[in-house]
């Protein structure tokens, strides 16, 4: 943890240094870690006293799973963040979309019910699926602000095609997909919200691909096998938590 910690510090103060600062950026990254610290401590102490049956000393499994009916009040996942993320709010403030077909057949009229849909619209949305799927995206997958992807309750795959992007935008929440086996993909248009769609060179292959962007968390997911690297965090972005993520079969966290 500790190794972790200077690692996350280093990172934010190497953004900061190089003027790629904005509104957004945490001014004291030290005092940031120490609060994680402090909170995983409490978290693992009340799980050694008992305090709760359900305890797993995970803080933020423990702010969601604790509660048996958790499916029915899904958006409180958005307070459970910590770390430099610890305020991106999703989609909590909007309502809920069910993604119900797994295609991707069109990246410039995305067919509603499909997850393009959802991630495109410009109000907050809190996205989940209505059973298991795999969706192979024939172009990236552009993300508009506010929104949470919450793969918990299905088994849900992001697979064999392109990725996710996370560009010029904010208060994004992933939790809960399985993200493998990306692929180069582009040179095409594709809908990055209702009323705009633009050209879209050669996008490197990453699993999920942040720029520009801040209000960040990605939670539990599972990311392996990608063309580039898993999680590529550039340009200035800032405020973000990457947390009980599964990474594996990679060759770069890239934090430029």
């Amino acid at each position: 943890m500790v190794a972790i910690r200077a690692r996350i510090v280093s990172l934010i103060k190497d953004v900061l240094s190089d003027g790629a600062w904005n509104e957004h950026a945490v001014e004291n990254p030290e005092e940031v870690a120490a609060l994680v610290d402090m909170t995983i401590r409490n978290s693992t102490e009340r799980r050694k006293l008992g305090f709760f049956s359900c305890a797993t000393g995970n803080p933020i499994d423990d702010c969601w799973r604790c509660d048996r009916n958790w499916h029915l009040r899904r958006k409180r996942l958005a307070n459970c963040a910590i770390g430099f993320g610890r305020n991106a709010v999703g989609g909590r403030d909007g309502r809920y979309y069910v993604v119900t077909d797994p295609s991707d057949n069109d990246a410039i009229n995305p067919r509603p019910g499909t997850l393009r849909h959802a991630v495109i619209q410009d109000r907050p949305l809190w996205i989940v699926f209505k059973r298991d799927m795999v969706i192979t995206l024939k172009q990236e997958l552009i993300m508009n602000s506010f929104k949470t992807i919450d793969g918990r309750g299905a088994n849900v795959a992001i697979a064999g095609g392109a990725c996710i992007t996370i560009q010029y935008v904010t208060n994004i929440i992933i939790h809960g997909i399985n993200i493998h086996d990306c692929r180069r993909t582009g040179n095409a248009m594709v809908r990055s919200s209702p009323s705009h769609y633009g050209w879209r060179t050669m996008a490197d292959g990453d699993a999920i691909s942040i720029f520009g962007s801040s209000h960040i968390w990605i939670d539990h997911n599972s990311l392996s096998n990608c063309a580039d690297g898993l999680i590529d965090a550039i340009m200035g972005s800032t405020a973000i938590t990457i947390s009980n993520n599964y990474l594996t079969h990679h060759n770069e966290f890239d934090n430029r």
